[in-house]
């Protein structure tokens, strides 16, 4: 593999802008190429960075020969065909969440990567939150026991014209991280979607996710609340976990059972009565940007030929749950099997 790597980026959008400024600052890696339909996006791009070569036309970008990867950061119903391409050409490819808007399309691209032996990775950037690898360690280690439910809130104001409805837009992140922590991608899913204000997709939801071993998931998403909440409550046989996001420091607390020893002695004389949290650790978190760390892990794992973290396997299990929890929300929140 030459020294730098070579990146096209498809779209600049929302999330666009991160990416390409991250991609750009990482060490052995140069941004050759900037593709969007919008004008106004390129002329943003043009007067920020001045040596990016601009384009309308994305078969451009495929034609050239110098171009390693291809970042895909434009609206998820143009991912299959953006990626699809870009791999057909022999470039890997790094597809903002959701991989796909269908469980055909995410495989599709998935057995095309495998099949060309390039690196296909997945914008599930909470996967390489410090405060989630923390859990991830937690929970591995045996030390909190058997894990037994986890629950997720993810919700703020919502876009002024949604493209497609909040689970498909917010609950991306928590599927992933959900999987993540069980080990696997659940059994069955329910949903309940809700509308309010637009009468076109829904703008609130609860998902129910279960998995082997008697473990559950509940996801909350929603685009009606006046402030952003990022939190993530993980419990455990031996205590509890509790990521806030929003939290300037103290990111992760990590809580042990406590005590309870309200008991009654014979006769119905109380001997003590006393209930109370155990002990709270707040572990030390290390410093970085997970958008950096996903960014860098992608560019490893063309250096070194193999799958990123958030690469195809759990891109394409958040996909089937996004379906499936679609299908239930239409359903009257019927219960979809997936395993």
């Amino acid at each position: 593999m030459k020294k730098n790597l070579i990146l096209a980026q498809v779209g600049c959008g929302y999330w666009g802008p991160n990416l390409l400024r991250v991609f750009r600052e990482l060490e052995g890696s140069r941004v050759k190429w900037l593709c969007d339909l919008d004008q106004a996006r390129l002329d943003w791009a043009a007067g920020r960075y001045p040596d990016l070569r601009l384009t309308r036309d994305f078969e451009e970008i495929l034609r050239d020969p110098e171009v390693d990867a291809v970042i895909v950061a434009t609206v998820v119903v143009t991912h299959h065909k953006l990626a699809r391409a870009a791999l057909a050409a022999g470039k890997h490819v790094f597809v903002e969440k959701p991989l796909a808007h269908s469980a055909g399309e995410a495989r599709d691209l998935a057995a095309l990567a495998a099949r060309r032996n390039l690196s296909l990775g997945v914008g599930h950037v909470f996967l390489y939150h410090p405060a989630v690898s923390a859990i991830k360690a937690q929970l591995s280690s045996g030390r909190m026991g058997r894990l037994c439910y986890m629950d997720f809130t993810r919700v703020n104001p919502g876009p002024p014209a949604p493209k497609h409805d909040v689970f498909w837009d917010m609950a991306p992140h928590d599927v992933a991280l959900a999987i993540d922590a069980a080990g696997e991608p659940p059994r069955w899913v329910r949903a309940t979607g809700r509308r309010y204000r637009r009468s076109r997709v829904d703008e609130a939801g609860f998902m129910e996710m279960g998995f082997s071993r008697n473990v559950l998931a509940r996801i909350h998403v929603g685009w009606l609340s006046s402030r952003r909440v990022r939190r993530v409550d993980v419990y455990a046989e031996r205590g509890s976990l509790f990521f806030d996001d929003m939290e300037a420091f103290e990111k992760l607390r990590i809580v042990s059972p406590g005590e309870d020893t309200r008991a009654v002695a014979k006769g119905g004389a109380a001997r003590h009565l006393y209930y109370g949290a155990g002990d709270i650790l707040i572990p030390a978190l290390p410093p970085g940007e997970p958008l950096r760390a996903e960014c860098a892990d992608f560019l490893d794992s063309l250096r070194r030929r193999r799958q990123p973290r958030s690469g195809p396997e759990i891109g394409v299990e958040v996909v089937e749950v996004l379906e499936a929890a679609a299908k239930s929300a239409a359903r009257g929140s019927r219960v979809e099997e997936l395993r």
